[in-house]
This record gives structure tokens, sequence and C-alpha cells, in this order.
């Protein structure tokens, strides 16, 4: 079903990014829109889209795969003191939104389904961006505080990608589940860094859903689930590592509790598969770490997929079938 939240998780989750402008104009926009504001000008906007981006900055220096941005340069320049916030503002209004205002609602390449704003930046007796009702809605609505959440774990997980070099070169790390901070933690022979909370960073993708019931996810929220059970690690398993991403997926207590220390059954397989598959397909910026955890090609992955179900089910035989009316093949 399509729905403006869906039509938002999709353009921050899986829309092509050179640069993290997308997550603060974004974020910005929810803000202005929690607001009832139905009209923006480049200079309102400016002061906060330009913050996110400095504060990003001190967070991690990469902001962008290309070699130069005189944007960001300026905000690298606010940090080090060498411009005035003022001069800040009328640098971002002239050259922070050039490609992200038009380039922000396309999906694929193509305008996608749901329009949030319009561009009148050229009515000269009214320039700025007129909000839709769409994203009025959108930052009203009780989703508005999980899909910022979401942004912002998404923004994390491209600053490790970049960091760390990871979209130029397969590493050996491990992305894995730290259970006691509920976050992802990039483990190194060095060092072991938590990448971005679970559930922000899986949610998204789930569009809100329970993995296993696929009904929306009631209060009080998600819990991060390990499909090939946890368990398995202590019965001298031969798998690939049954805490990292490939096998974690967000389920509702019910599906959590009933599932207790089984594997789903054999015909809800193909959607863990599915979902791997399209992180990868759509340039997540941790591709790479699942390539090297299940494989570089959709016939090694299922290959994979499959010794490890055949080998989890070997261990520990009995296995949980999902509610009714679950997405199952």
């Amino acid at each position: 079903m399509v729905t403006g939240e869906s039509i938002w998780r999709a353009i921050v989750l899986y829309g092509a990014n050179s640069a993290t402008y997308k997550f603060a104009f974004g974020a910005t926009l929810l803000e202005v829109a929690a607001t009832g504001r139905h009209h923006v000008t480049l200079e309102e906007l400016a002061p906060r889209y330009a913050e996110l981006l400095c504060q990003a900055l001190k967070r991690q220096p990469r902001q962008s795969t290309a070699s130069s941005s005189k944007f960001l340069d300026a905000c690298r320049g606010f940090n080090a003191g060498e411009l005035d916030r003022d001069t800040l503002h009328r640098r971002t209004v002239q050259l922070g939104f050039s490609n992200v205002i038009d380039a922000f609602p396309q999906l694929a390449g193509s305008q996608a389904p749901v329009r949030y704003y319009e561009d009148q930046r050229k009515n000269s007796a009214n320039p700025g961006l007129l909000l839709r009702d769409e994203l009025s809605e959108l930052a009203q609505s009780a989703h508005a505080q999980d899909l910022d959440a979401e942004t912002a774990a998404r923004w994390r997980l491209v600053e490790t990608a970049w960091a760390t070099g990871i979209s130029d070169a397969v590493l050996t790390p491990s992305l894995v589940y730290d259970s006691d901070t509920q976050h992802l933690v990039l483990q190194t022979k060095h060092r072991r860094k938590n990448v971005t909370g679970v559930v922000a960073a899986l949610s998204g993708y789930q569009d809100g859903r329970c993995a296993y019931c696929n009904q929306p996810m009631p209060t009080p929220g998600p819990i991060v689930e390990h499909v090939l059970p946890w368990k398995l690690l202590t019965r001298s398993w031969k798998g690939p590592d049954v805490d990292a991403i490939w096998n974690l997926v967000l389920s509702c207590e019910p599906c959590n509790r009933a599932k207790w220390d089984r594997a789903p059954h054999e015909t809800w397989m193909p959607w863990l598969e599915q979902r791997n598959n399209d992180l990868i397909e759509s340039r997540h910026p941790l591709r790479e770490v699942l390539m090297v955890q299940t494989g570089a090609t959709a016939a090694i992955r299922h290959a994979t997929l499959r010794l490890a179900y055949q080998r989890a089910t070997e261990s520990l035989p009995a296995v949980w079938t999902p509610p009714t009316g679950a997405h199952v093949s």
C-alpha cells in the first residue's frame, strides 16, 4: 500500500545519495511542517539545515563522495570559526539547495508517487517551497518521531560506510549486534564502534511492521529478533554469524514470545532472503558487509541461507509457523 509514510521511508532509505544533504533536508522539512507552516523560504530553511550539516561534520568529516563541495566547505569554515553565522546562512541559501530540492523526491530516477512540496523558487511574488498537505499530515502524525529516528540511523550508516571505505572496497569487519546497547557494532581487529541503534536502522525497511505477522508494530515497540536463534552460538555453530545484520529483524512481542529459540518455518524464509537482497540492490551503505556475510550474488546468498537454515534446524529441530496471514510463500 502506497502511503505518505511509506514513500518518505523509501526516499530516505533507498534513494540514491552522493552527499548527506538529503537527510538534513528531510529532517528540516519535517520540523517546519510540524509547526503547521504551509510555505517556507530558503532563508527560513537555511539555519536548521546548515546546523544539522555542521553537527554532522563534527561527528564525521566526510559527508559526501565528491572530492570538494563549496557548501560543505562553508560549514567547515563555520565550525572552525572562520565564518560567522550570518555568512554561513547566506552561503547556505546560495549553495546548499541547488540540487537537493530537485533530487529529494526522486526514486529510481523518477518522481515519487507522493509529492511533499511544490518548488516555487522562481515565483517572484512568493519564492520558496509550498508545503503540501501530504507533508503536513506526515509531520504531525504518530509516525513522525519514528521517521526522524530512521533518518538519523540511515545517516549514521552512510557516514560509517564512507569513513571506513566500505563503499570502495570490501572490508573484513563484521557488523554484529550488541544486545547490551541495542546497537549494530562495526567490529574490526582493533576496535568496536557503535554504528546505530538496531531498531531505527531496520524499522524503515520493514515499513514499521512485524517481520513475521506483517502487522503494524504496536506499543511499546519492536523487539530485535534473531531469525535463526542466537542459541545456536552455544551449540558449536558452523554457519554464518547469527548475531549479524543478515539474521536480524524486528518483531512484535507476541511473535517474539511465540517463536522463542526456534527458527521460523521454511516457507517464511524467502522473506528474509528478499529483505537482504533488497538492502544490497538498493545500494545500502553497508551492502558489502552483507555480501561478505552471505555472498556476492543472489544465487550464492540463496545457497548460504538454505545451508544455514538446514544446519540450524538440524541443531534445533522444532520450528515455528508465523500467524495466518503473514507474508509467507
